[in-house]
């Protein structure tokens, strides 16, 4: 792992290879522009933030060192929030968000608490590799979905050029490239083998957390957020969250999904996309002209 200053060394240096820095790390005609801008990806945000946590080490430093249980709402848009700057911010942006994140991981370590370790090693550090990588993963795959359940699909091509462009969000957080999967299906595979295997297990500090989640933004919501939750989360980890489900919801939620779809297809961009995007245009055109 790389101390703080080497880690912004090393962004510096993706940095430098850029041909127009204000335009960030992708810039606009990348695909994870065109994925990331879909505000109907919000509705994943839930999917993503459950399935980190349901990793023992991510939910135990979760659990140590944030104040996520009291203000669930606030630590998830943060985090929405970093994910954007990334993506969408210049490249100074990007790396500043890059390194909050990083430098505040340095100091993320601990050891598993009772039952939880299971065949782990007890110790975590939030900046190990395969943690990170684990958090990359949900998101990667959170964003697969969402856009395939919810919007019109894309080409298998374009699904994998956004693949190859995920590589380097994976390397900008840390991972080594050697840990990435290949192919979008190596991905694919590695995430169903991850979630039936022994180290992706909810424990008792994942489902704390999770009970703090699913009350986003208020209480009175807990109803909805648990639904689209336990629609969107895979199987396994939905039974280990502990969420009920029946054919019934699944015909409900696939109507609705079926219904985002259509009025996607029937809306104009404009309406559908962050400003996030727009604004990140306005100033990559702006450092062309």
């Amino acid at each position: 792992m790389r101390t703080v200053a080497e880690h912004r060394r090393y962004l510096e240096e993706f940095a430098a290879q850029v041909e127009n820095p204000e335009a960030g790390f992708f810039g606009p005609e990348s695909m994870a522009w065109r994925i990331s801008r879909e505000m109907a990806l919000g509705l994943v945000v839930l999917r993503a933030l459950l399935m980190q946590v349901a990793h023992p080490k991510v939910a135990q430093g979760v659990a140590d060192h944030s104040d996520f249980t009291q203000r669930p709402f606030a630590r998830a848009y943060a985090t929405f929030k970093a994910q954007q700057r990334i993506v969408f911010g210049s490249c100074e942006e990007s790396i500043e968000a890059l390194m909050r994140i990083y430098t505040r991981h340095v100091g993320i370590r601990g050891e598993l608490q009772g039952s939880a370790a299971g065949n782990l090693a007890a110790k975590y550090e939030a900046n190990d590799p395969s943690l990170l990588f684990w958090v990359y993963a949900t998101l990667i795959d959170s964003m697969f979905f969402g856009y395939r359940t919810f919007l019109p699909n894309l080409k298998p091509a374009e699904w994998a050029r956004f693949y190859e462009e995920g590589k380097l969000f994976a390397r900008l957080i840390g991972i080594p490239a050697e840990m990435i999967p290949p192919r979008l299906a190596d991905f694919d595979a590695w995430m169903r083998a991850a979630i039936e295997g022994n180290e992706v297990k909810v424990s008792t500090a994942g489902r704390e957390i999770s009970q703090a989640l699913l009350g986003m933004p208020f209480g009175l919501a807990a109803p909805v957020t648990s639904f689209l939750a336990a629609a969107t989360l895979p199987s396994q980890l939905r039974a280990q969250f502990g969420l009920p489900w029946s054919p019934r919801r699944q015909q409900i939620f696939d109507l609705l999904a079926r219904w985002l779809r259509f009025i996607s297809r029937h809306t104009s961009q404009a309406l559908r996309t962050s400003p996030t995007y727009w604004l990140a245009m306005r100033r990559a055109r702006a450092a062309q002209s």
